[in-house]
């Protein structure tokens, strides 16, 4: 493991309460039925994948992870990855082919299962009150690992050095109407009277390929969390 990708897995580990690392069939019907992050690492210690699930219908984490066991979600998230790389892998083709020839073919889903198992990955995850909150965890892993490997077809967009990323992830973010949605409601909740121009600095700063010269508003829980781990103090 490369020294910079040993320290980036360190601050993860800080972020949050991770369980421990299990195999992922294993583990994955047991889940917490609350939002949260998940992560997924190959045999070799590599974390290939980052995750979150919100409410899901009273089933969290669980129920992203049950998409995953039951072959269901081949075309978004880590199954699409895993099923895209086992795609690429002619012994995978050739397998199935190969019970195709003999007239009996698979299901789709059975391909999505397989390609996930050959992977033989593990799993663990750390369970968050809301889904805003999971998202603020979410974005600071992804920014924390973005460049050591993961698979994550849409990399998150705020560049967060180690010290914001603990502080993004620590948010009490409110979800809903419960927090302001606006630069000019989010700049007069951190008492600045400059029509919002500290908060869409930073915004700038932290989320650089956000389009130049439209709004940002209604702001985002990851956006709420970042500005206020940048101007917020000790208050947040």
């Amino acid at each position: 493991m490369s020294t910079e990708r040993d320290a980036a897995y360190a601050v993860v580990d800080e972020l949050a309460e991770w369980s421990d690392w299990r195999p992922f069939f294993e583990v994955a019907e047991g889940a917490p039925m609350s939002p949260g992050v998940y992560q997924m690492r190959l045999r070799d210690d590599l974390i290939v994948y980052v995750g979150m699930a919100g409410e899901r219908r009273g089933q969290g984490i669980r129920g992203r992870l049950s998409i995953y066991r039951r072959g269901k979600g081949a075309v978004s998230g880590f199954g699409e990855a895993a099923l895209d790389r086992a795609l690429a892998d002619a012994g995978f083709i050739e397998e199935h082919l190969a019970n195709v020839r003999e007239g009996q073919p698979s299901r789709a889903s059975v391909w999505a299962i397989d390609a996930i198992r050959r992977l033989d990955v593990e799993v663990r995850w750390t369970p968050c009150e809301t889904a805003a909150s999971a998202l603020a965890v979410e974005t600071a892993v992804v920014a924390l690992l973005r460049t050591h490997g993961i698979w994550n077809r849409v990399a998150s967009r705020a560049i967060l050095t180690p010290a914001s990323a603990r502080a993004v992830a620590e948010q009490p973010i409110e979800d809903g109407a419960g927090g302001p949605t606006t630069v000019v409601a989010l700049s007069g909740e951190l008492g600045r009277d400059d029509g919002g121009k500290a908060v869409r600095r930073t915004l700038r700063q932290g989320f650089p390929d956000h389009v130049r010269h439209t709004s940002w508003d209604p702001l985002t829980p990851a956006h709420v969390a970042y500005v206020r781990s940048r101007l917020g103090g000790s208050r947040y």
